[in-house]
């Protein structure tokens, strides 16, 4: 109901696993209201993200050199962030914006004692790999879990997409609208 066969289509050029999940996992990302939290530890989740956004997405890491300078300017600018490789602990610094606690009219977000432009475009992600994360309560409320952890069954869809798509590459117009 959320997406349709071509969204599909085009988030599996862009490396989306072809298993159910991954794409229901997918839908959920593009449409929630809440910033997406990722749980990916083999990484396939984040590399479609990176392929999807490309240029246009904001790669940071908290702790690394200037990640505020980085968050201000794309809060600012409406861009969207990807805060990569998250422990199971946040930066204090950022509460507000997790919890979108604007101030003045929604205009401002504090981040640390600055008051820093808040943009209505701005999109963040977050991505763990940790594969069982135990996040803070509040953190997790602020949220939209997303698990891309690989189960069996999504494996086996996606291994049997490869297999069809080596052997009969005709076959990938099908397969995308038996989704």
């Amino acid at each position: 109901m959320l997406t349709d066969d071509a969204d599909v289509a085009a988030w599996q050029n862009e490396g989306l696993p072809a298993d159910r999940m991954s794409t229901e996992n997918a839908t959920i990302l593009t449409n929630c209201e809440r910033w997406p939290l990722m749980v990916d530890p083999q990484l396939q989740g984040i590399k479609w993200i990176k392929t999807k956004y490309g240029e246009d997405l904001r790669v940071i890491r908290i702790g690394q050199k200037g990640y505020l300078d980085t968050m201000e300017r794309a809060l600012a600018a409406g861009e969207l962030v990807l805060i990569e490789n998250l422990e199971e602990s946040m930066d204090p610094v950022l509460g507000p914006l997790l919890g979108r606690e604007t101030i003045k009219k929604g205009r401002y977000i504090k981040i640390g004692d600055k008051e820093c432009d808040f943009n209505p475009a701005f999109r963040l992600i977050l991505h763990t790999k940790l594969a069982n994360p135990h996040f803070q309560p509040e953190l997790q409320a602020q949220c939209t879990l997303i698990n891309f952890t690989v189960t069996r069954d999504g494996l086996e869809d996606q291994l049997l997409a490869a297999v069809v798509n080596m052997e009969r590459p005709d076959l990938e117009e099908l397969k995308v609208r038996s989704w």
